[in-house]
């Protein structure tokens, strides 16, 4: 990648000079972006990065971004998180300005981000993320298709152009150097691997579920496992997600780093996209292994399309999704029927449903509408809820949570937290999901999770040599 950064640096004073003339009472945000010449593999940079970041990419479609430099963090807890941050991002989205109608990008994210799976959990785990934690990045690399752009984003409070003009030097040259450094890839092999509870005491869970099921408390729950493996040095995060976007170009590739804590995943299933009040949700539950032959494949394809079970799991949460969005938007969209979503490892059954967002709502009145949904949660979502915090003996933090992006646009797009682990240094903690409901064994629904825990426990090399503790 090439960056001429002294003709950045004079397009960008001529855009301040601009900028500096107008008067106002208040300080401005400001986004400028600028395009680049040549590529750089983004995640290339991350194993050089001391600093919190979030990385994003959609490899099929040529998406990528990845932001630096915490320039406004949005951090809130507890039951009104949700509602606390859209309040935060509504007061500092009055004084923005950028440039970004020069250019022909279809979405620059601005805030990024996640949402965990409930509030007001302790564990020390999951302790450097908030319940809603938010950030702004002083600088966005992004790829939108074939095109790279650098995003400087920045406040101005003063007229002091010189000072602001220094500032973005320095990020420039901080920003090249992790480029050109050259970047470690460690040995990822695992000495220790260890499940968060016995095979044994994972059938008691998810018998203490049916019981509650039978007994007419719940009709559906998302019961969890968590897996914790030590390798034997920090792993790199760089090779861990070009391994899961070769692996899973369909899937949402992620990276946010908090401290010494990154949220990593390679998620298929979307939350929620806004794109100029049009909105795009999947529906996606019941799932069935993939087949060893094209034949085979498609048996399993068949079996998934019939089964009584799988058809009541997905057409739960679709019931669920679409009354929700009533209260919220016009114009709801799905087929009756579900479609087959296939990933390398998994086949789900798929709904994709589209609406459009009614006027005076935003991404925040979607999230407070749709989190959690009954695919990762249950239903009814409240009893649901609180029988996983009773009986999970792990925190999910933001596993099952949202991860992603929005901007002050109204666009924006949230993948929700699966297929994914938490590394704390040389600890990784991996999680895997199942859909209980009537007819639902243990066994099965196991073996599902260890199908589910495969795009993250097969990025290290050891890992099917080792045995159980």
């Amino acid at each position: 990648m090439i960056i001429n950064t002294q003709l950045l640096k004079e397009t960008f004073s001529a855009y301040l000079e601009k900028l500096l003339v107008k008067e106002t009472e208040q300080a401005q945000f400001v986004s400028f972006a600028y395009p680049l010449l040549g590529e750089i593999k983004i995640s290339s940079i991350i194993d050089n990065l001391n600093e919190d970041y979030f990385y994003w990419n959609k490899p099929k479609i040529k998406e990528e971004f990845l932001g630096i430099f915490p320039l406004f963090e949005i951090n809130e807890f507890g039951t009104q998180r949700i509602e606390k941050t859209g309040s935060k991002i509504n007061n500092l989205q009055t004084n923005f300005i950028s440039n970004w109608s020069e250019y022909d990008i279809r979405n620059i994210p601005l805030v990024m981000g996640g949402i965990k799976f409930a509030p007001n959990q302790k564990s020390k785990t999951w302790a450097e993320f908030s319940d809603s934690d938010w950030f702004i990045p002083e600088v966005i690399l992004l790829k939108e298709k074939s095109q790279f752009f650098f995003v400087f984003n920045f406040l101005v409070k003063d007229n002091n152009s010189a000072k602001i003009i220094e500032k973005l030097d320095y990020k420039i040259n901080s920003t090249l150097k992790f480029i050109h450094d050259t970047n470690r890839f460690l040995k990822q092999a695992i000495i220790k691997k260890k499940y968060s509870q016995p095979v044994e005491k994972w059938y008691s869970i998810i018998n203490t579920a049916l019981n509650k099921i039978s007994r007419g408390e719940l009709k559906k729950t998302v019961l969890s496992r968590e897996v914790r493996l030590v390798l034997n040095d920090n792993p790199s995060i760089t090779k861990m997600l070009q391994k899961l976007s070769d692996n899973y170009p369909g899937c949402y590739i992620f990276a946010f780093k908090k401290n010494k804590s990154v949220f990593i995943g390679a998620s298929p299933e979307k939350l929620v996209k806004i794109s100029k009040k049009v909105l795009e949700i999947d529906a996606l539950a019941g799932s069935v292994a993939r087949g060893k032959t094209e034949a085979e494949d498609r048996e399993l394809e068949e079996f998934l399309l019939h089964s009584e079970k799988n058809i009541n799991e997905q057409t739960a949460v679709v019931t669920f999704i679409k009354d929700l969005l009533t209260k919220i938007s016009a114009d709801i969209k799905f087929t009756e029927k579900a479609s087959i979503r296939k990933l390398p490892n998994i086949q789900h059954l798929w709904t994709p449903i589209t609406a459009e967002l009614q006027n005076g709502y935003m991404l925040f009145d979607v999230l407070k509408a749709l989190h959690p949904t009954p695919a990762i949660c249950g239903t009814p979502w409240n009893v649901a809820r609180d029988n996983i915090l009773e009986l999970e003996e792990h925190d999910r933090g933001l596993y099952s949570g949202n991860i992603g992006w929005f901007n002050f646009d109204g666009d924006g797009e949230l993948a929700v937290g699966i297929r994914s682990a938490l590394v704390k240094e040389n600890k990784i903690y991996a999680y895997a999901g199942c859909g209980i409901v009537k007819g639902s064994e243990p066994q099965s629904e196991f073996e599902e999770s260890e199908i589910k825990l495969r795009p993250i426990l097969s990025l290290f090399d050891d890992e099917t040599s080792i045995n159980n503790c």
